[in-house]
């Protein structure tokens, strides 16, 4: 599940900012305002550090940083139809190891 989200996630960042403003007016406001809560949670210390552990919110963050990760590093390697193949039916969906590791995902889907 923690790898379809991160996939879900990073897909959504990705492509949010491959549209731009001509699509999304508000694009790179959207943008910024993601940026902020994502340093916040980088910055938190003390207190705020452990609510946004216990919360989960570190594991989110990292949801969409892996995720995106995965997604550029895919849609580089086998451009953005090929990336689409994650679509193609649950076998296709990357695990967790496959979110960290991207050639391994392409290797296994794309031979």
């Amino acid at each position: 599940v923690g790898a379809v989200m991160s996939l879900l996630e990073g897909h959504a960042d990705v492509m949010m900012d491959a549209v731009g403003p001509s699509v999304v007016p508000s694009v790179r406001a959207i943008r910024r305002a993601f940026e902020r809560r994502r340093d916040a949670g980088v910055r938190a210390t003390g207190l705020d550090r452990l609510v946004r552990r216990v919360l989960g919110m570190d594991l989110k963050l990292a949801q969409y940083r892996d995720g995106a990760a995965f997604v550029r590093a895919v849609r580089d390697r086998v451009g953005l139809d090929g990336l689409n193949a994650v679509w193609s039916g649950a076998d296709a969906l990357p695990s967790a190891a496959e979110i960290g590791d991207p050639a391994a995902w392409v290797r296994r889907v794309h031979g």
